[in-house]
């Protein structure tokens, strides 16, 4: 969004909350305006005066979780313990690398709602796209700063590792929360280092 006045930011914050819990909890067709405004505390004429439909709405959540990765994620390689045991550091990067991505169980069915909604609205489709392209910087800097502080090296590009883990992220949902790929993230980690004789 535009830069905002300190008020309006505020109002913007709180619609943004209030539909992350929302939007989680009911879908983003079934959340009227009424439904969001009520939420937040504020009239329809607040909603109205910040977005023109939730689907402007849905660019805001989209921009508040790049605008939280960018803020977050740079600190948590720079705030990993120093050590030999390379699982270890492997293992709690992963870690803080997802509490980032996916804060809260709501943001994350939140994004996802906002996703399947842009397959259908081209013109959101490419805000997403404008800020996932914003937002790709911040992921790869994130693990070629791992493998700095590791001192080692993968065998695919970064780019490719950062395709490989978002699909399994999305397999997850495939399975309606009843399978984590948690456990397999660490050793695909440890498997894509480049050994020493390669």
């Amino acid at each position: 969004m535009t830069d905002l006045t300190p008020r309006r930011e505020a109002t913007v914050g709180r619609l943004v909350k209030a539909a992350i819990a929302q939007f989680a909890a009911r879908g983003i067709d079934a959340t009227s305006v009424e439904n969001l405004c009520e939420a937040a505390g504020f009239s329809r004429g607040a909603f109205y005066s910040n977005f023109t439909s939730k689907d402007g709405l849905c660019v805001a959540v989209a921009e508040r979780s790049r605008d939280d990765v960018q803020a977050s994620l740079p600190e948590a390689v720079a705030s990993l313990p120093s050590g030999e045991d390379i699982a270890m550091v492997a293992d709690a990067a992963l870690e803080r690398f997802l509490k980032i991505l996916s804060p809260s169980r709501e943001m994350t069915i939140t994004l996802l709602e906002i996703r399947m909604r842009a397959l259908r609205n081209p013109k959101l489709a490419a805000h997403l796209e404008r800020i996932n392209t914003e937002t790709r910087p911040t992921l790869v800097n994130f693990v070629d700063d791992l493998a700095k502080h590791l001192g080692i090296s993968f065998v695919l590009p970064t780019e490719y590792i950062l395709d490989l883990f978002e699909a399994l992220y999305y397999f997850e949902f495939n399975r309606y929360g009843k399978y984590s790929i948690r456990p397999l993230l660490t050793p695909l980690t440890l498997f894509l280092i480049r050994s020493e004789a390669d």
